[in-house]
């Protein structure tokens, strides 16, 4: 069912998190959820995982950005249903169209025609009398198409917690490939079901900027149009024909790319922590590139924390994808990942445990 409450990193996820935890004004009062710290808090506020981490309509597209269409069929389809609907069921009166000589009443002509809406004029089909448009327009520009929330639900939320067990248990049972350097060989289905919910975690968080090229062009707008809604629709328009092209095509777009690239040139790491090593952290931004000059090469490189007890780390390699390589971290080596964890969110990390100095 769609819903204005829509979380950019999914309650599925962090799942794995969960633990029994406590808000300060309540300390006694224990519930299932994780430690949420805002803004640098020192203390952990206890949170249930369906009250953080989402915006109001984030994956929702609206009718005013109709201009997507020819980038996502699907879409246009959808609008075109509900505005057939709109003129059948339109109060007080049914209505239909008429663009030029083009009579607008069933659903093929709503499809021939919907891209230049803002043209037609209105008329009760009872009387051919002619109706108010912009009390009809006004209506239309209120409907919403949330086929994007649906998707990441229906393709890849559903199948996280399994896609995450069958990887860990794999990486932990397989035996070191032989003649390598430690790699374990797991089944290349594990391995791209992992590589596919990384890169659409990537792909799905707000701070999402395909390597800037988002940035570039928002600043390019607001320098010949000036800041305001309409270059921010025209921005989210263009995340969503990204999204899109996730869902629905085979190719193009940064998801499609770099999916059909790492399988020849990426390579995980999987650290799990030592028991009493500590326990990894995630964010607001779980799913991100790490690049930095002043630490070693090996560190740089695509990181995504999957559990408190598990990290992947994933960097350029020779092997094929389903060769892992396999990795204990002790607490040294758990807080330098947090460190990199909190420093790439963008104003909240999550965690299992509620003091922050514990965690990094």
């Amino acid at each position: 069912m769609p819903t204005k409450k829509q979380h950019y990193v999914p309650r599925v996820y962090l799942k794995s998190w969960e633990a029994k935890v406590e808000t300060t004004n309540e300390p006694t009062k224990k519930f299932d959820g994780v430690y949420f710290f805002e803004d640098g808090a020192t203390v952990g506020e206890g949170r249930t995982i369906e009250a953080i981490l989402w915006e109001p309509h984030i994956y929702t597209i609206s009718f005013r950005q109709l201009y997507i269409a020819d980038r996502c069929p699907k879409v246009y389809s959808h609008f075109v249903d509900k505005v057939y609907e709109a003129m059948i069921h339109n109060c007080p009166k049914p209505v239909y169209g008429k663009l030029g000589y083009s009579v607008i009443r069933n659903k093929q002509s709503v499809q021939k025609h919907l891209r230049d809406i803002d043209k037609w004029e209105f008329y009760y089909i009872d009387d051919n009398s002619l109706a108010r448009k912009n009390a009809i327009i006004n209506r239309l520009d209120d409907m919403n198409c949330y086929i994007i929330e649906d998707s990441f639900d229906r393709l890849y939320e559903t199948r996280w917690e399994s896609i995450l067990r069958d990887f860990v248990n794999e990486v932990q049972s397989a035996l070191p490939v032989p003649g390598g350097s430690g790699e374990r060989m797991i089944s290349e289905e594990a391995a791209k079901n992992m590589m596919e919910f990384f890169f659409m975690m990537l792909c799905r968080s707000p701070q999402f900027d395909a390597m800037g090229i988002y940035t570039w062009i928002s600043d390019i707008l607001k320098q010949a149009f000036g800041a305001g809604d309409e270059v921010d629709d025209f921005m989210d328009a263009i995340w969503f024909a990204e999204l899109y092209s996730m869902f629905f095509k085979n190719q193009g777009g940064f998801y499609n790319t770099a999916l059909s690239m790492s399988v020849d040139k990426l390579q995980f790491i999987l650290f799990e922590a030592y028991p009493g090593a500590g326990t990894f952290i995630t964010s607001d931004n779980p799913a991100f590139q790490h690049i930095s000059h002043v630490e070693t090469t090996n560190m740089n490189g695509y990181c995504f924390p999957i559990s408190p007890q598990h990290f992947l780390f994933i960097a350029k390699g020779s092997e094929p994808v389903n060769f892992v390589d396999y990795r204990m971290a002790d607490r040294l080596t758990v807080k330098k990942f947090n460190q990199i964890v909190a420093s790439h969110s963008k104003k909240v990390i999550v965690a299992s445990e509620k003091i922050r100095q514990n965690l990094y």
